[in-house]
This record gives C-alpha cells, sequence and structure tokens, in this order.
C-alpha cells in the first residue's frame, strides 16, 4: 500500500492509545483524590516491581513470594472494585479503554495488521479517493438494471447481459485480493462502465487495499510533467501506478497518441501483469477501434490476459436526463 497512507493510519492508532493512556492517568488522579482508601491501594500496586526486584535479590523461596504477593495484588484490586461500584463507578473504571481492545491501539496482532488498522487505512483511502472520483456517489446498491429492460443490442438482451457483467463485477469486490484477475471493461458511453469500477474500488479500499483510480488521461499528464521535471521532484507517480493493490484506468482512448503515452500505457499493463497485480480498464472503444489505435503487444494483453466484459444498452445518462424531464 501507499507508505503515506499507511503512516497516517498508524499514527491515528497510535494516537487512540495515547488518549486512552492520558485518560487513564487523569481517572486515576481523580480517584485517589476522592477515594483515599483506594489511592492507598493504588500506592501498594505500584510498589509491586520494586517488590519483586527486592524478593529476587533476598533469594529464599521466591516462587513462593512472588505468588503470595499476586495473591495479595488480586485481593487489593478486587477490594478497588467494589469501593469503586460503592462510590458509584463501574467496577473496571480504572482499566485502560482502548478503542480496539483486541491489539490495544497499536495496530498489531501477533505480528500482523489489526482489524482497527486495516480499517482506518480503508477510511483514508476512501478519503483522499474522493477528492477527485465522488467515491460515495458510486456503490452497487445505486446501479439500476431496470435501464437496461426490454432493450436488445444485436439480438442480445442487454438485461440479461448487464445482470451478468454486475454479478461479476460485485463477486469480484467481494473475493478481490492481489492475485485477482485484470478487467476490460468496453462499450459505449453512458453504459456503466465507470460506475461499476468505482463501486468495485468502493469495496476492495473498505477491505483494506490500496486503490488508485482517475482518468488515463490525467495520470498520464501527471507522469510525463515528473518524467520531463515539470512537476515535483519528489513525486512518483508512475511508482504508484505500478505498485498499486489494484489499479483503476478510466477512458483508455481519449488520451494523446504519442510515443511516450504508448509506452507508458503498455509499461503499465505489462509490469502489473508481471508482478501478478490486478487491473481495471474501462474504454468506450469497440474491439475494432482498440485494434485499430494500439499495438500488438498491448492488445494481446488486454484481450489474451485480461477478462473482458461488453457493456451493451442505451445511454443511461440519457435515459435519466429524459426520465428528469418528463417529471415537470
Amino acid at each position: 500500500m501507499i507508505e503515506s497512507v499507511f503512516q497516517q493510519a498508524l499514527q491515528e492508532i497510535q494516537s487512540r492509545r495515547i488518549r486512552a493512556q492520558t485518560e487513564n492517568e487523569r481517572r486515576y488522579e481523580e480517584i485517589n483524590q476522592k477515594i483515599p482508601p483506594i489511592a492507598e491501594i493504588n500506592a501498594q500496586l505500584a510498589r509491586t516491581s520494586s517488590r519483586i526486584f527486592e524478593i529476587l535479590r533476598e533469594g529464599g523461596n521466591v516462587q513462593e513470594q512472588i505468588g503470595q504477593l499476586r495473591l495479595q495484588n488480586e485481593q487489593a484490586q478486587q477490594f478497588s472494585s467494589s469501593l469503586l461500584t460503592k462510590y458509584g463507578y463501574p467496577a473496571d473504571y480504572l482499566d485502560i479503554h482502548y478503542t480496539c481492545e483486541k491489539c490495544q491501539d497499536t495496530g498489531y496482532c501477533n505480528g500482523v495488521y489489526c482489524d482497527c488498522l486495516r480499517h482506518e487505512i480503508a477510511a483514508i483511502g476512501i478519503s483522499r479517493m474522493n477528492r477527485t472520483a465522488q467515491l460515495n456517489l458510486c456503490d452497487f446498491s445505486d446501479f439500476s438494471l431496470d435501464y437496461y429492460k426490454g432493450v436488445t443490442d444485436e439480438d442480445k438482451d442487454c438485461y440479461a447481459e448487464m445482470a451478468k457483467i454486475y454479478n461479476v463485477a460485485v463477486d469480484y469486490a467481494s473475493s478481490f485480493t492481489k492475485a485477482s484477475p485484470s478487467l476490460l471493461f468496453y462499450g459505449a458511453s453512458g453504459l456503466g462502465k465507470t460506475h461499476l469500477s468505482l463501486a468495485i474500488a468502493k469495496k476492495v479500499i473498505e477491505k483494506g487495499y490500496d486503490v488508485i483510480y482517475d482518468s488515463i488521461i490525467n495520470l498520464l499528464s501527471q507522469v510525463e510533467k515528473e518524467h520531463f521535471g515539470r512537476s515535483d521532484p519528489e513525486a512518483d507517480t508512475l511508482a504508484l501506478l505500478l505498485k498499486a493493490d489494484l489499479l483503476i484506468l478510466d477512458d483508455l482512448g481519449t488520451e494523446f497518441r504519442t510515443s511516450f503515452n504508448v509506452s507508458t500505457i503498455y509499461n503499465i499493463i505489462n509490469t502489473r501483469l508481471n508482478r501478478g497485480l490486478p487491473t481495471i480498464i474501462s474504454t468506450n472503444l469497440t474491439y475494432p477501434e482498440i485494434s485499430q489505435n494500439y499495438e500488438k503487444r498491448i492488445i494481446s494483453r488486454l484481450f489474451a490476459v485480461y477478462e473482458s466484459y461488453h457493456f451493451i444498452g442505451s445511454d443511461i445518462r440519457l435515459l435519466k436526463k429524459k426520465n428528469s424531464h418528463a417529471r415537470f
């Protein structure tokens, strides 16, 4: 995943831990002032470490003495809990209350990412994507197949064909891993390619994966600026495109046909395939148009390695516009 996203998420998790510990210290000060007997118990418990060192230094029956000390502490903690409830406080008022008890707000469980860290990574990823892609406007639940009912295209039932594609997209998002296949969505404008791509992106990000989504013309423009030194020298968009868990390139075919763009597109497609990383590409071009506009080495990868899905039907945007006018 992108390092800056990971670091921001980890910092937020660790901030939660600091807040929990700070709040615990405040509660101790409060109780020590209001309930003196508990203050004495807390002082006794605080001396446990030094008492253990004394036992170890003095020798003798160390295990027995440490066992007795442990028993005394347990009895003291039970008495402290009973005093807390007597004065109207919860019995666990002096425990540290972490946001995630599973990892105690460290972000790790048994040496792997905790779910809370994955969820925070997802939240940051969604927030970043929303700046340009309006991700919160695209969800599977918002995709209506009603627009395809009663429509045929080259003797194909558009509703049946698009229902299959919709189910493929839902299954792809729910079962996504970095080993998932690459997809090619192609067909005329306004048939739902971008909507389903963004719906997949949203679900995949929620699973904790890093997703990059943008139109290919925007991404190539940024890569070109960096390549020729017309952008932030610290930026490396191409590197991010090559290593993202999932890359979604929208509107293939809208870019200028320059040698730089063609070689960059091939580099992105080929490198990600070699690394076993999935990519989703959408285009308004037909199969013959793709064949005419791109090199064989790109075409062979798109149609031989990618799973391709042909979107058919009527322009949904025009249908929505027509329906909205009909209501007035």
